[in-house]
């Protein structure tokens, strides 16, 4: 299975959480925004069409909750002494910036006009000073020394670049050496069992395009994503207990869904990409009272459409003491708040065989249950964005991450007002038990029927 099927199938479950209906958080005060603009010298306006030119993109679009979170993404202001600074450190000129703002097609600014000090090295390339060669050799887990060692041996040299933007490609998107020792240390494959993999396929080096198809090729044969149950258990027990889940209950429906996969991955897999659209084309929604009465009918639709690509059936009770009320997925959606009660659900098979069931207490139920979970992590090189002039949101870098998280889908917020807490969280809830289950089961259940086909 290819890297970018196994993460488009994990991002197709996510992409559900769309449909789901979302958790409020107020918008920023208009008069805090204006400060923080002004600290920049310059207004709310103007700040966004900054980030737009440079490539963050405006503020509704990152949606923080405070002044402080975005402080923290947009990082140091320019002043006059750090720029001083960059320029001494650097050995660039005023005119150097300038010159490559005018390049990149920045005409309206020059460098007095750059407002935060990230953009200094976004405008002119992160230079490949001392400091910072030995930084990325030890984020590749060498001394200086030996990374320099081995471009040398794959007749590079480490010293005849300028920008650790060109080191980047070299290491994560050029094939050559380097990057072929990096992709092969990551999955701990010998040269010579990676040779003996290009003769069992026929193929040489020289046969692959690109770096990510070489990439893809090498997870793909060497089992990269092949994890267990086992594995899963081991990286999700601490969330499962959490709520009730016990290991064999968790084995049960891992077995149940690497059965349906087997039986036939295509049919799963399109009908997960069908469900993404659809989801898709219901748009950005806070409450379930936001849809009209056919959106409404969609969301349910989709809700049972995934059960049945699952091959499952769930059954939902609000527990109150002794007494075990049944409720509907539609009801669900319009409780805010659980009280002293506790939500039970039961997922069965559709011969009826009880697969496993969780707990959600009324604590649980109104706190970010879903933000502590661990990740499903699927290993991926990282490299840097394909776009020479981009600036990277404060997300994933290391590593695909699937983390059963609330998603950031709210609407623009209308100004100044505080959004009502009138949205259930039960959709994520439940939605994120699925993707925990799925996204295991595929990559298992792929690579299972991969090997024995071979």
């Amino acid at each position: 299975m290819t890297k970018k099927l196994l993460v488009g199938i994990i991002m197709v479950l996510l992409c559900l959480q769309v449909v789901a209906p979302q958790t409020a958080s107020a918008a920023i005060k208009q008069k805090d925004l204006e400060a923080y603009a002004a600290e920049l010298d310059t207004d709310v306006e103007g700040l966004n069409r900054y980030l737009v030119d440079f490539e963050w993109g405006t503020i509704e679009d990152f949606e923080p909750s405070s002044i402080d979170e975005l402080r923290d993404w947009l990082g140091e202001p320019v002043t006059k002494e750090n720029l001083q600074s960059f320029l001494k450190e650097t050995g660039y000129t005023v005119e150097d910036i300038n010159a490559s703002l005018k390049e990149m097609g920045l005409t309206d600014y020059t460098a007095e006009d750059i407002l935060l000090y990230e953009d200094l090295s976004w405008v002119m390339g992160y230079p490949a000073t001392s400091q910072n060669l030995q930084e990325l050799a030890a984020e590749v887990g060498l001394t200086e020394k030996e990374l320099a060692d081995l471009f040398a041996a794959n007749g590079l040299d480490l010293y005849s670049y300028g920008t650790m933007e060109e080191l980047n490609e070299v290491i994560y998107n050029d094939i050559n050496g380097v990057s072929l020792y990096f992709l092969l240390r990551e999955v701990e494959l010998s040269q010579e069992e990676f040779d003996q993999l290009l003769a069992d396929n026929g193929v040489k080096l020289e046969d692959f395009s690109s770096y990510e198809e070489l990439m893809d090729f090498v997870y793909e044969e060497s089992g990269y994503y092949e994890f267990s149950r086992e594995d899963y258990w081991e990286m999700l027990s601490s969330f499962l207990d959490l709520i009730g889940v016990s290991q064999d209950e968790f084995f049960r429906a891992y077995d149940h869904l690497e059965s349906v996969v087997l039986s036939d991955p295509e049919a799963f897999i399109s009908g997960l990409e069908d469900i993404a659209l659809r989801a898709e084309a219901l748009g950005d929604f806070e409450t379930s009272t936001e849809l009209t009465e056919e959106q409404g009918k969609e969301l349910l639709a989709i809700w049972n459409d995934l059960m049945n690509i699952f091959q499952m059936k769930a059954e939902f009770y609000l527990v109150d003491g002794n007494t075990k009320t049944p409720v509907t997925f539609e009801e669900l959606l319009k409780v805010t708040d659980l009280e002293n009660r506790i939500l039970l659900v039961d997922l069965f098979d559709l011969q009826g065989n009880h697969l496993l069931n969780f707990t959600i207490t009324g604590e649980l139920f109104g706190s970010d249950l879903l933000t502590g979970a661990p990740a499903v992590e699927v290993p991926v090189q990282e490299k840097p964005s394909e776009s020479e002039h981009k600036h990277e949101a404060p997300v994933l870098k290391e590593k695909v991450t699937v983390t059963p998280t609330k998603t950031a889908t709210e609407t623009v917020k209308e100004e100044g007002k505080r959004l009502p807490d009138t949205a259930s969280p039960v959709g994520n809830i439940l939605v994120a038990g699925a993707v925990l289950m799925a996204a295991g089961a595929v990559s298992y259940a792929w690579n299972r029927r991969k090997r024995h086909s071979n």
